[in-house]
């Protein structure tokens, strides 16, 4: 059994048929499944580098900011009193 055999008997092929540049679809190549296995590895270990997890639990609340909307009256009457 030759390496060629090997790789016919464990690759499920799909035929490229009439499609292709005559066609109106994309010709479709078969990909090899440990080729699709390592690129999602990869994909999804650059993931975690670029992303890190974030525990809910861990995380500290954000305080809560109370802005009332004021005046120029208001504001100036405030900023004056402040002063004394």
């Amino acid at each position: 059994m030759s390496l060629g055999d090997v790789y016919s008997n464990n690759i499920q092929k799909t035929s490229i048929g009439m499609s292709g540049i005559a066609g109106s679809m994309p010709a479709t190549r078969e990909r090899d499944p440990k080729s699709v296995e390592l690129e999602n590895n990869v994909f999804s270990q650059m993931q975690h580098a670029v992303v890190p997890p974030v525990d809910l639990e861990e995380k500290e609340p954000e305080p809560v900011i109370n802005i009332q909307p004021v005046g120029l009256e208001q504001a100036m009457k405030e900023l004056l009193n402040d002063d004394e």
